[in-house]
């Protein structure tokens, strides 16, 4: 005569470990994927279509008029150089409005050397 044996019953898996993952991974893309604030309302950046890409950083902005701004609002270039000037190993990013005209933009960057800054990166906005 046979017994029966009984089926084992299966051990019920632990999904703490998988609710875990997930929770990281939400942190991880709501950290990675911050929308930056557009920087200045009253600037377009000039487009450009094969530069490198690189993160949004702080940059002093010119609208169309030749008006600088730094997070928005408005400076002076002697003002800027004294409190916000980058350190000597990191460029000046400078965003310039798209319909400012070159010869302001090259009298600014004139204005910038004279004031000590030598090292200055056009920002531009990447169209896709």
């Amino acid at each position: 005569m046979k017994i029966a044996r009984p089926t084992p019953r299966r051990a019920r898996e632990n999904t703490i470990p998988l609710i875990n993952v997930v929770f990281l991974m939400l942190i991880f893309f709501l950290v990675a994927g911050t929308i930056a604030p557009p920087v200045d309302p009253n600037v377009a950046l000039a487009a450009t279509q094969k530069a490198p890409q690189s993160p949004p950083l702080a940059a002093l902005l010119l609208d169309a008029e030749g008006q600088a701004s730094w997070h928005g609002t408005p400076i002076t270039l002697d003002a800027f150089v004294q409190n916000h000037a980058p350190r000597e190993d990191e460029p000046l990013r400078l965003g310039a409005d798209r319909d400012l005209p070159a010869d302001m933009l090259i009298d600014v960057l004139g204005q910038l050397r004279a004031l000590g800054i030598a090292d200055i990166v056009l920002v531009t906005e990447r169209q896709v």
